[in-house]
């Protein structure tokens, strides 16, 4: 072993220190860098010159590769914690936003305008006439049903912007895939060379399917370990590798098989096409992440009546169009009983021959037909059942053959002077027409219907018009003109019966119906259960959020501590590599003058 040996040697330290030193810098540059995995160079020792006595000599030291600290495990556990923290906050702020829009406090919501619809009736019955009272209760009526409706649309605002975020985060793990890919290619071409290690593309990799994750639930899968010496703990290579979204790899090493996005009516839908091509809807499977919040929020596509499938927000619809169907049936119910000269319902989508049970918001009962004449009197009255079979029209037992049947209502043998004598039932255009006879002038006829529901449903004397929370609104005959507002049953000046009537309903149990259930409670009641139900789901969110959120700082700690870049060991590491870098330098110039020292003895 010669001089020159010793040199190299010198030469091959001072090398491997500046190497340390380079990824060192590299760390410290790199320590607010997202996904940034520090870097470390593993150092070898050369193989010995040549093998003789006194014993081998070593040749110096080589750096063998330079690889990031990484731990898969932790990695996996980081992603899909945030994942999990994305879905907890967004679907947290969204609920915090619907609950926004049914403020429970005084003067302030639905819940006020409710109270202040029921106080103006009671001012009114106790001055039936008073266009001035009557003013305030088509004001206060108007007011509640514009934030009902308002409410509604803002419900089916939030809908629209889920639907479109929807759209914009599947493009968005389109293009994500699409970088992974490329990133895959690089990957296998620089880590097919001996010891190449693709380190920052590998960040740049895992921080693309960071944020995948926290769009969307995904499963990744990075080939077999290879921890032998030339390919040190690699696992993928960029080829062996694949992600999976719902069962559907997206990405397959170096190619990548996009999300299509679909359109069923108002919602976007996530589509995958196969090898055959045929197409996998797998908007329901979609969890975690954005979208798997928005999916939950927004519903996973519509039914045939244009209703949002296993939505959160439609749900809350619903309920908002129960409570408001209730409020305009039993309303109309109980105003069918103040009388009118004709009566006639809404055109009905049902079959004139369907059985009126087996409608849901129609019960089994009674109803009494009053006729009165213009002074106020009862003239006639007759009771009319709806059972397990009665019709609208054509059925023996039918509410048309009921009342136009020949009866003796007033026991008193005449025959000129009973409900079917003045009035007549028929069904035009599938509308249930109630009006005098031919030569019958002078009479009004009211519905006494207390327990079916018959006329609220089919409203055969409106004080709201709509049938829902979109459209409900005060009859268009009282906005146009207040004196239209009968507080009255019997046409008499002065009578309140149907004021007073309004004022009871406020503290009346009365049907709910939906989705083949029915709720009995009072109108104010029944919308405390569906505010108290929207901020239940609202605080269960935050708790789940906060929950969320522990688990991932406790996460991205056990990260860091592995792959994130600590400035004092970096620091500490400069130092030690700079000592090792000066210890080489002066083996090098000691080197330097024991070869002047030879050269000096020649001359």
């Amino acid at each position: 072993m010669g001089i020159f040996d010793s040199l190299n040697i010198g030469y091959s330290g001072l090398s491997s220190s500046q190497d340390a030193i380079n990824v060192t810098s590299h760390n410290i540059s790199n320590q607010n860098t997202p996904g940034y995995s520090k870097q470390r160079v593993e150092q070898k020792v050369k193989y010995p010159i040549d093998d003789r006595t006194p014993g081998s000599v070593g040749s110096g030291v080589y750096i063998d590769t330079i690889k990031r600290v990484h731990d898969e495990y932790i990695y996996a556990r980081y992603r899909n914690s945030n994942s999990s923290l994305e879905y907890a906050k967004y679907k947290e702020d969204t609920l915090k936003e619907v609950s926004d829009l049914f403020p429970d406090i005084e003067e302030l919501g639905i819940s006020q305008d409710i109270r202040d619809f029921f106080d103006s009736w009671s001012d009114l019955s106790q001055d039936p006439d008073n266009k001035a009272l009557k003013t305030v209760v088509a004001n206060n009526t108007i007011k509640l049903t514009s934030h009902i409706k308002d409410t509604n649309q803002k419900l089916e605002n939030i809908k629209d912007k889920l639907n479109e975020e929807f759209k914009d985060g599947i493009e968005k793990i389109n293009d994500l895939a699409k970088q992974i890919v490329d990133i895959n290619k690089k990957i296998s071409k620089i880590e097919n060379v001996r010891r190449g290690n693709a380190n920052d593309l590998r960040d740049q990799r895992d921080e693309l399917e960071l944020q995948m994750n926290k769009l969307i639930n995904i499963s990744v899968y990075k080939g077999s370990m290879h921890p032998d010496e030339l390919h040190p703990k690699r696992t993928d290579m960029g080829i062996d590798y694949n992600i999976n979204i719902a069962g559907h790899n997206i990405v397959d090493g170096v190619t990548y098989h996009p999300i299509q996005l679909g359109n069923s009516g108002k919602f976007f839908t996530a589509n995958y096409y196969s090898h055959d091509n045929s197409k996998i809807d797998f908007t329901s499977k979609i969890r975690g992440g954005k979208l798997g919040a928005i999916v939950e929020l927004r519903g996973s596509g519509i039914d045939d009546f244009g209703k949002a499938i296993d939505s959160k927000i439609q749900e809350y619809q619903d309920d908002l169009n129960t409570f408001s169907k209730g409020l305009i049936q039993k309303t109309n119910s109980l105003y069918a009983k103040s009388a009118q000269i004709k009566i006639q319902s809404d055109p009905v989508e049902f079959s004139t021959t369907s059985k009126l049970a087996d409608i849901e918001g129609i019960d089994q009962g009674d109803i009494t037909l009053v006729v009165y004449n213009n002074q106020g009197d009862e003239v006639a009255k007759r009771t009319i059942f709806i059972d397990a079979n009665t019709t609208l029209d054509g059925a023996n037992n039918s509410i048309v053959s009921q009342i136009n049947e020949n009866k003796d209502d007033n026991n008193d043998n005449d025959a000129t002077n009973d409900l079917d004598d003045i009035y007549q039932a028929k069904v035009l255009n599938n509308t249930l027409v109630i009006e005098p006879k031919d030569g019958k002038d002078g009479y009004f006829i009211a519905l006494d219907d207390t327990n079916t529901n018959f006329a609220g449903y089919m409203g055969l004397h409106k004080f709201f018009d709509g049938k829902s929370a979109k459209d409900i609104d005060l009859n268009y005959q009282i906005k146009e003109d207040v004196s239209n507002l009968q507080s009255f049953n019997p046409p008499v000046d002065g009578n309140n019966d149907f004021a007073n009537d309004m004022v009871d309903l406020q503290y009346q149990k009365i049907n709910f119906y939906t989705n083949n259930t029915v709720t009995n409670e009072t109108i104010n009641g029944f919308y405390q259960l569906n505010v108290t139900k929207i901020s239940t789901d609202a605080t269960n969110a935050t708790i789940e959020a906060n929950s969320a959120d522990s688990l991932n700082k406790s996460i991205t700690n056990q990260f860091l501590e592995v792959s994130g870049v600590n400035l004092d060991e970096e620091l500490t590491n400069l130092m030690k590599y700079q000592t090792a870098y000066q210890a080489s330098a002066k083996v090098i110039t000691t080197i330097d003058q024991m070869i002047n020292t030879l050269l000096g003895m020649k001359q």
